[in-house]
């Protein structure tokens, strides 16, 4: 019997040590995702949905703020860059989009998070109302170092984002 228990010390022991080490590397980033970067107030957990584990987190945002530009690297890798402009005369995004005048886009769809939408597996751009400002908000967002679709939390951190870009572009 007790070198049953022994056996089963020793196993329950080795299991601890296997899951603290899988927990070990398998973790959430080993820096603080904020909730405000480059100046702007963000949904830290639709923001952390983007950006891959490591050390250090940064943020670079645009001088002047109009176009307003952010870039977020994370152990000094550029991850994620986003831009926003207003004044924009309306177009059809999706159109430009296919047409390739809006650049490169991976597995290209419309989005449902504005009437005037894309969404690809790496890059969003949408397209907005700002009639306090005249004309529209346009929102263009792009997972620089992304190989995976990450479409749908892309299209979670635009919803919750919009608000906060329109806000802070006047409109």
């Amino acid at each position: 019997m007790t070198g049953r228990l022994r056996s089963t010390a020793v196993h329950l022991s080795l299991a601890a040590f296997l899951l603290a080490g899988v927990a070990a590397c398998g973790g959430p980033q080993g820096y603080a995702v904020p909730s405000k970067v480059c100046g702007r107030d963000m949904d830290k957990d639709r923001l952390a949905e983007l950006l891959p584990n490591g050390a250090k987190l940064r943020d670079e945002p645009s001088v002047p703020d109009e176009p307003f530009s952010c870039e977020i690297y994370v152990d000094d890798v550029m991850e994620l860059a986003f831009s926003e402009h207003s004044g924009q005369r309306e177009f059809d995004v999706l159109k430009h989009a296919k047409e390739g005048k809006l650049g490169g886009f991976d597995q290209l769809r419309a989005s449902d998070v504005s009437d005037n939408a894309v969404v690809s597996h790496t890059r969003s751009v949408v397209m907005a109302p700002c009639p306090k400002a005249g004309k529209n908000y346009i929102l263009d967002l792009d997972l620089t170092q992304a190989d995976n679709d990450h479409s749908d939390d892309i299209e979670r951190f635009v919803r919750s984002y919009l608000p906060t870009g329109l806000a802070a572009m006047g409109c």
